[in-house]
């Protein structure tokens, strides 16, 4: 469980992000709305990478703490890589060999381990991503736009992995409306630094998509 305090917050004059309390307690958790509705300051906030006067709530271990990054693997919109390191050089910055074996057999990267990063192409480089934020020790996983550069073949690869881990407590930021539809169990609408809509996924689609996105907007 997540909670996020009353949040106001803002970068000068430019942005503010106005947010009622909201308690997150079903995942995967969508953070959703138009390009600079919020969603990944949102998503930092939640992660502790952007402090605000109220810091959110992380149940933890059976407590709730403030957060922190160490809390959570997060998974950036544009991650930083060396390309001339191998995939298991780069996973190892994340976790132990073990670690490693684990998640390079759920992720089926046996045949990766010494390919360059810059070799590959960009749905083998979101399994790799992915593989190493679950290497990581903790329950919570925060992905900022993870499909944004996938064909739909790498996207769908992307839903089956994902899906593969239910444990985990993910809270992903997208405009992707039909990766939200794929894998969502809760939705939190942003417009314009507001939220307009938290529910179920089934509702956004019925009732709350054009309070978040313009009249029409086609998924």
């Amino acid at each position: 469980m997540i909670i996020l305090p009353e949040i106001n917050f803002s970068y000068g004059s430019e942005f503010s992000l106005n947010l009622p309390h909201t308690v997150i307690d079903k995942f995967p958790t969508f953070l959703v709305g138009p390009n600079g509705s919020g969603k990944t300051t949102l998503l930092k906030i939640i992660g502790g990478f952007i402090k605000t006067a109220r810091s959110p709530k992380v149940m933890w271990k059976d407590h709730l703490l403030d957060t922190k990054p160490t809390f959570f693997a997060y998974l950036p919109a544009r991650p930083i890589f060396d390309v001339n390191f191998t995939v298991r050089d780069y996973l190892l910055l994340a976790g132990d060999a073990d670690h490693l074996q684990k998640a390079v057999e759920e992720l089926n990267l046996e045949n990766w381990l010494n390919k360059k990063m810059g070799s590959l192409s960009s749905g083998w480089l979101q399994r790799v991503f992915i593989a190493r934020i679950l290497m990581q020790d903790t329950p919570y996983i925060l992905m900022d736009e993870p499909t944004s550069f996938l064909d739909p073949e790498a996207r769908k690869e992307l839903i089956d992995i994902l899906s593969k881990f239910p444990e985990k407590r993910m809270i992903v930021s997208s405009h992707d409306l039909s990766f939200l539809s794929s894998l969502g169990k809760f939705v939190m609408g942003l417009r314009d630094g507001q939220l307009v809509y938290t529910g179920e996924p089934k509702e956004f689609f019925n009732s709350g998509i054009e309070d978040v996105f313009v009249k029409g907007y086609i998924i």
